[in-house]
Formats: C-alpha cells, sequence, structure tokens
C-alpha cells in the first residue's frame, strides 16, 4: 500500500544522545532522520517520538532536538520497550486517527522491533525506514528487522517516501523539495 499524506505520521523512537553513539551506521541514521524530520515538517506532518528513560540515556539528538520543538512535535518519555504501552502516547494516536506509521530510530531488535509488532498487532500499517534504524551491533539490526517484516511491517526508504507523498510531479511543492531533498 502507497502512503497517503492525510493518513501518516512519523514516529521516531529513541534517537537520543547517550544511545546513538554506541549504534551501528550512526552516522547514516543521523543523517536521514534528520532529513526525514525536515521533509515531515515541511509537508506539515505530524511527528511524534519517544525517549527511554532521560534521566539515564539523555534527551533526543541535538540536530533533532531544534527541530522536533519548534515544530511543535509530540514527545512521550517511556520506561517500556514498546511506545504503544505508553497509554498517553497510545491515546494521542488515536486522536490523530492516522493508519500509517512511519518508523525510525533504535535498537531496531529491542524498543524498536517492540512498538512495531504493538503498532502491527493493533491495526496499524507500519512502514520502517531501511536508513532510519540500527543496533549496536549489525547482527541485532538485521535480526530485528527480519522480525518486524514477518510480523507485517514494510521496509521502506527515504526516496520511496518523498515520491508517495508528493504523487506528481505537478504537484505545487514537488520542484522546491526535490531541490532540497533528492541529490
Amino acid at each position: 500500500m502507497k502512503l497517503d499524506i492525510n493518513n501518516c505520521c512519523l514516529f521516531i523512537i529513541d534517537l537520543q544522545e547517550k544511545l546513538l553513539p554506541h549504534i551501528f551506521h550512526k552516522e547514516k541514521i543521523k543523517h536521514h532522520s534528520s532529513k526525514l524530520v525536515e521533509l515531515f515538517i515541511e509537508l506539515n506532518i505530524p511527528i511524534i517520538y519517544t525517549e527511554q528513560y532521560p534521566n539515564g540515556l539523555g534527551s533526543t539528538i541535538n540536530c533533532l532536538t531544534n527541530k522536533l520543538t519548534s515544530n511543535n512535535s509530540k514527545k512521550f518519555e517511556k520506561t517500556t520497550f514498546s511506545a504503544f504501552e505508553n497509554k498517553d502516547l497510545r491515546k494521542f494516536l488515536s486522536h490523530k486517527n492516522k493508519k500509517q506509521v512511519i518508523i525510525l530510530g533504535i535498537e531496531s531488535h529491542i524498543c524498536v522491533l517492540q512498538t512495531v509488532i504493538d503498532l502491527v498487532m493493533n491495526k496499524m500499517q507500519v512502514y520502517i525506514v531501511e536508513e532510519c534504524i540500527g543496533s549496536r551491533k549489525l547482527s541485532d539490526a538485521n535480526l530485528g528487522l527480519e522480525r518486524m517484516l514477518k510480523s507485517g511491517a514494510s521496509l521502506i526508504n527515504f526516496e520511496m517516501i518523498f515520491f508517495e507523498l508528493i504523487r506528481d510531479s505537478k504537484n505545487q511543492s514537488f520542484k522546491k523539495l526535490s531541490r532540497k531533498f533528492i541529490k
């Protein structure tokens, strides 16, 4: 199923200052996550983000924090590994009534995996951004991704997201956004 700009949201899981330095492919994840957040802000699509125990693991990475707060993106602190177990987050998602959730974050085999499984079990269409997920070990990231795909999630990348949301080269934003995001 293609993404629908009116029926999706971006969901960032635990991209935190004390976690990211230990993640395999951290620079790729950081770069593409920042670009994706900028695209969603440009397109005025809701963004949700979580922080796992921020007192111990720090806040969201600096390159995203200003963008997310100036955009009034919704932050949820959590201690559960699945973000979906946070009742305030579940209520917020229900209120937004978006059926497509685009996921990025860390770690692939723990918090991302458990959140994805819960979202799929609750009838959401889940899209995992290939360039924007990771774990400390590549083998853990791959195993987590394999389980997410088997649970019913779809794998997607930045360009797929861009072109599915824009849909038409005649879209009034296409030229401006393609110059900015497609290189």
